[in-house]
């Protein structure tokens, strides 16, 4: 240990008393303490209770669309690729989904516009995919004015 005795024996000391302490608290959560039993009907009314409509995110589905992409090969093959999307906008408010409504040719023009400068090459690849959801994204919140889309799920997502 430090070579003196008394400072040896405090840290002795301390280093029993910090291991019976977790000793003894071991021993109380395992054998001593014993968890109240689950009422299901107290539980159900609470869930129930705490439940906040607002916390749950509003969705909002396009119609399913095929969009012509840009021939962008290596090889330099020109061949026509398509896009298919079908896609669901998860907005911050319920109440977005009146403006989404509103402005919908806006949003389709935004998704075409973006995804059919984009090669399949790319978008075939995770990264094009996650690329072309934060490009959707930030242009439809900028058309809009203002922040209405949190996010952007592709429940169809066909390269042809």
């Amino acid at each position: 240990m430090t070579g003196k005795k008394m400072l040896d024996m405090i840290l002795l000391g301390v280093m029993i008393l910090t291991t019976l302490a977790v000793i003894g608290l071991f021993y109380y959560t395992e054998k001593v303490y014993k968890r109240p039993p689950i009422d299901e009907k107290k539980e159900k009314e609470a869930l129930l209770k705490d439940n906040d409509p607002k916390a749950l995110p509003a969705f909002y589905k396009l119609d399913k669309m095929t969009v012509s992409l840009v021939p962008k090969d290596a090889n330099g093959n020109q061949r026509m690729r398509y896009v298919e999307l079908e896609i669901h906008l998860v907005l911050f408010k319920s109440e977005d989904a009146g403006i989404i409504k509103t402005y919908q040719p806006v949003v389709y023009d935004k998704i075409i516009l973006i995804a059919s400068k984009m090669g399949a090459d790319e978008l075939n690849s995770l990264t094009g995919k996650i690329l072309l959801e934060d490009r959707l994204k930030k242009e439809i919140n900028k058309s809009l004015g203002k922040p209405v889309v949190k996010s952007i799920f592709f429940s169809r997502y066909i390269i042809q």
